[in-house]
């Protein structure tokens, strides 16, 4: 007989930062701790999505005329982008920018990808041992040392 058990899968809670399991075909759920709803699927923009923040548990992925304008994008799985994306992004998971994206803003991810040809205009890209990059230390070397050449 199989083990009908659901396998579960640990996820965070992009409003309070509370970690729990939940089912791993779940569809949606809500936090225990502060109830409010989270978003679990996948985030697919095709066209323009100008929005104040885009927060799932899933991917954020931004299509070829896809375009992001957004002060904050939290994607907990991954991002990929082969159009436009105007936000500063927190993701949990690997980041990938396609050659023909254009990408502007901060960017705290494990690991990023950038494929030749892609434009960024600005900001600041961190690689936080915090897997959400929620804490991201920025070390200032003591005054009159020198940065090591990267």
């Amino acid at each position: 007989m199989a083990d009908s058990a659901p396998n579960p899968r640990t996820i965070q809670c992009y409003h309070c930062r509370q970690r729990f399991e939940i089912a791993r075909q779940a569809q949606s759920t809500s936090c225990p701790k502060c109830s409010r709803q989270l978003r679990l699927e996948d985030v697919v923009v095709k066209t323009l999505e100008a929005v104040r923040k885009i927060q799932t548990c899933g991917k954020v992925v931004v299509q070829k005329k896809g375009r992001i304008i957004a002060q904050s994008v939290e994607a907990h799985l991954g991002v990929h982008v082969e159009g436009i994306m105007e936000a500063n992004v927190v993701s949990g998971g690997p980041v990938t920018i396609g050659s023909k994206a254009q990408w502007k803003g901060d960017c705290a991810a494990p690991s990023v990808v950038i494929e030749d040809g892609c434009v960024i205009t600005g900001g600041y890209f961190a690689f936080p041992e915090d897997r959400l990059g929620l804490h991201v230390e920025v070390k200032e070397l003591p005054k009159g040392a020198v940065a090591p050449p990267a």
